[in-house]
C-alpha cells in the first residue's frame, strides 16, 4: 500500500510475526501483483525495515559475531547489528546490509540492486539473509526454524525432519496427493503458543515450490531416512533433543538464543510423540502414517 509519502510500504507475516518494509522508491505494478499474496498480512508489524537502493552505507566493524564463512556474517557497529551478504574475507563484494537496532524492533536494508522489488524478502534479498533475520527474530523467545516438511492432513499437524536427501520434497509430494496441505518442504517454523507446539509454514521452499502460510497445532514428529520397508522407532526425550537439534537453524551466536532453542527442543522432545521414520518413497506411506 502507499504511505503519506507515496512510497510504498508491505507487511509480511512469517509464522505470526509481522514485518513491514517501507521502500524509498515506488514498486511496479507487475512487482505488486507478483507478491505472495500467502504472507501479506494487514496485521500490526513487530518489526519495520526501512529499505533503501543504490548504495551501501560505509561499512565499520566495531565487533564480529559470526561468520558463516561464505554467506554471511554478523557484526557490531555503533551499538547495531549489521548483517553482510559475505564473509568477512578482505576482498568479499557486499552487495546488501541489514542494520538492526538492538531491540530487534527496526532497522535499514541496503542493497546496490537500484529497482525496488518487494520479493526480496522471498527471493532477491534472498539466500539466506531472509532466514538469518527470521532466526534472529525467534531466538528473542518466540520460536525456531527447522530443516523440516510440515503437513497439515485435514487438520493433523505432521513434522517431518530431516537434512537434505532425507526425503522432506518426496514427502510433500506424495501427501499433496492425498488431499492434504503442504505448508512447506524445506523450512518449517515451531513457536509454543498458550502451552502448545505449533508449527507454520514458510515462503522459503525447496524442491516442492506449494507453500503456505497456516499454521496448527503438531501432533507428531517423524525423523526422515530411506529404506526398503515403512517402519518406525519410537524415540525418547534425550535422542529426540538431539535429532532436533542436529535439524535446527540455531543461533551459534548469541548464548540466550541457543539456551532458548535447546530449552524448545526439550519440550519438543517432552510434550509430542517422536519417531524414526524409514519409508519407500511411494503412497503407501501415507495411510501407514496415519494408522500410527
Amino acid at each position: 500500500m502507499k504511505n503519506e509519502k507515496g512510497s510504498e510500504e508491505f507487511t509480511l507475516s512469517v509464522a505470526g510475526i509481522g514485518i513491514s518494509f517501507l521502500f524509498d522508491q515506488s514498486l511496479t505494478e507487475l512487482e505488486v501483483n507478483n507478491i505472495n499474496s500467502e504472507f501479506i498480512t494487514s496485521k500490526r508489524a513487530e518489526i519495520k525495515l526501512r529499505v533503501h537502493h543504490g548504495n551501501l552505507p560505509e561499512r565499520k566493524i566495531e565487533e564480529k559475531i559470526f561468520d558463516s564463512g561464505s554467506t554471511w556474517s554478523l557484526y557490531l557497529s555503533q551499538g547495531k547489528f549489521i548483517l553482510q551478504d559475505c564473509s568477512f574475507e578482505p576482498d568479499a563484494i557486499i552487495e546488501k546490509l541489514v542494520v538492526l537496532e538492538s531491540d530487534f524492533k527496526s532497522g535499514e536494508i541496503y542493497t546496490k540492486n537500484d529497482t525496488s522489488n518487494l520479493n526480496f524478502f522471498l527471493d532477491s534479498f534472498g539466500y539466506p539473509l531472509h532466514q538469518v533475520l527470521m532466526i534472529i527474530l525467534l531466538s528473542c523467545g518466540q520460536g525456531a526454524m527447522f530443516h523440516a516438511c510440515g503437513i497439515d492432513d485435514r487438520g493433523s499437524g505432521y513434522i517431518f525432519l530431516g537434512q537434505s536427501t532425507h526425503g522432506k520434497s518426496t514427502m510433500a509430494k506424495l501427501w499433496s496427493q492425498n488431499q492434504a496441505t503442504v505448508l512447506n518442504d524445506d523450512r518449517i517454523i515451531v513457536r509454543e503458543k498458550d502451552g502448545v507446539l505449533w508449527m507454520y509454514g514458510t515462503p522459503w521452499a525447496g524442491d516442492f515450490k506449494e507453500v503456505s502460510s497456516k499454521g496448527l497445532p503438531i501432533q507428531k514428529i517423524f525423523f526422515l531416512r530411506r529404506g526398503k520397508s515403512n517402519s518406525v522407532v519410537r524415540k525418547e526425550s534425550g535422542e529426540a533433543v538431539s535429532l532436533l537439534l542436529t535439524r535446527a537453524f540455531p543461533p551459534f551466536w548469541d548464548k540466550e538464543g541457543m539456551e532458548y532453542t535447546v530449552g524448545l527442543c526439550h519440550l519438543m522432545a517432552k510434550e509430542l510423540p517422536g519417531y524414526e521414520l524409514t519409508f519407500v518413497p511411494d503412497k503407501k506411506i501415507i495411510d501407514f502414517v496415519r494408522a500410527l
